[in-house]
């Protein structure tokens, strides 16, 4: 089912247009202190604003700030990610934060030096099979919809199929099947048995593909 976004989009537009109109505004030549703490109270205002139209968009469409940071890194496995790419993605402060739960679920993500400008890297592309079906995985996922819980969680065991008794417990719902098919409508690649006999049990079902 298609969602329209132009809302938030229009917004991020506006705040960025608007930042950048401060900007043009601002004198080259003898700046004065207060002239610039001006500006810069401005331009961090509509900053602030484009952030949370990037979250809630990114809601929308991936889900929770963890989930979008690991659905990015798994769709750039081995590769250098810079924090502001990082922070853009996660669309909230604390996204450091939510790549330490990533670790802590067994997620091998790699900080490449050291300081606040310090690269990450995801040095290996999946979990451990015995590690993503684990009791612990399941315990870590969040997020207050069935559906966004469901999601993350095929994120961290694909390509590895959960079961009807993980994804019920995800979801914490009976109605956890038309979640899933709630999903497939919103463009993820959910398989079940029918369309992988041979990989996915019956009553199975994977992430297929990471760019949902």
């Amino acid at each position: 089912m298609a969602t329209s976004h132009s809302k938030q989009l229009d917004r991020l537009e506006r705040s960025l247009k608007e930042a950048l109109a401060i900007v043009q505004a601002t004198p080259r030549q003898d700046l004065r202190a207060q002239d610039w703490l001006e500006t810069a109270s401005q331009v961090g205002t509509r900053l602030s604003d484009s952030r949370d139209a990037l979250g809630e968009i990114r809601q929308d469409v991936v889900g929770g700030a963890r989930t979008a940071l690991l659905l990015y890194f798994r769709s750039h496995p081995g590769e250098t990610l810079h924090p502001r790419q990082l922070e853009g993605v996660a669309a909230i402060r604390a996204w450091a934060r939510r790549i330490r739960e990533l670790r802590e679920v067994g997620w091998q993500i790699e900080t490449l030096g050291a300081g606040a400008e310090a690269p990450y890297r995801l040095a290996a592309p999946q979990l451990e099979e015995t590690v993503a079906t684990s009791e612990s995985t399941i315990e870590s996922v969040g997020g207050k919809h069935p559906g966004e819980r469901l999601i993350e969680y095929l994120l961290h065991i694909s390509p590895w199929p959960a079961s009807p008794q993980q994804l019920e417990r995800v979801a914490k719902t009976p109605a956890w099947r038309q979640e899933i098919r709630e999903l497939v409508d919103q463009g993820w690649l959910i398989q079940s048995h029918d369309d992988a006999p041979h990989d996915i049990p019956p009553g199975h079902f994977r992430l297929a593909d990471l760019e949902g």
